[in-house]
């Protein structure tokens, strides 16, 4: 009798067993197509390395010099290179809200265009004519508000009057609490702002070709 229970538990084992191999069998079987793709690995490690440098070589945190840019992306792969100097270019290329608003981050963008393109002329004279594009939206933008101030100041002085004649007093309305010229206002600066930045995306675009990540 013990000897039967104790087949029967043998037989129940290798039962349990055989279904625990099968089960490691078709795991195996279904992790036979994941591989590690080393070379995808390796290419988005020289991308995070290659952008921290940008980075680095852009803003006034830890920041290092041109020589020391080159000489960090030198041993990278080329293309991870293009890719993380356009990015941090890209991300430094944007409208300046005022016309004094420093330019060494423009500058710097430029820098990094000109590196992953090659020195391409191409490269080189778009880079300019955005440098200058971008430059000018403040200015478009001031011209834009003085231009909407002047058309709306009948309609300003008209809403004056009338409030001085209702209060018996003199109302100077300003455009600041004028809910109607704000609200004009915001919409033509966004309609402003929109082709502009259509513009940019354009260059951009147009940049990440001549490099040729596209």
């Amino acid at each position: 009798m013990k000897k039967a229970l104790a087949s029967i538990r043998m037989f129940g084992y290798i039962q349990a067993m055989g279904k625990i191999k099968s089960a490691w069998e078709i795991a195996l079987e279904r992790t036979e197509g994941i591989q590690i793709d080393k070379d995808k690995m390796k290419y988005k490690a020289d991308v995070d390395n290659a952008r921290r440098l940008a980075g680095r070589f852009v803003s006034d945190d830890e920041p290092i010099d041109e020589s020391e840019l080159r000489e960090g992306i030198e041993k990278l792969d080329s293309k991870a290179v293009k890719e993380a100097l356009l990015l941090t270019a890209e991300a430094n290329l944007s409208l300046p809200q005022n016309e004094d608003e420093d330019d060494t981050r423009l500058k710097k963008a430029g820098t990094l265009i000109d590196i992953a393109t090659g020195h391409d002329a191409n490269a080189l004279a778009l880079t300019e004519e955005l440098e200058a594009f971008l430059k000018q939206y403040p200015l478009h933008r001031k011209d834009l508000i003085e231009k909407m101030k002047a058309q709306y100041k009948p309609v300003l002085d008209e809403k004056s009057d009338k409030l001085s004649k209702q209060y018996g007093t003199e109302v100077h309305l300003t455009y600041e609490n004028d809910k109607e010229f704000m609200e004009l206002a915001r919409q033509n600066l966004e309609r402003l702002e929109a082709q502009y930045n259509a513009t940019l995306a354009n260059a951009k675009k147009q940049l990440r070709s001549i490099a040729g990540l596209n």
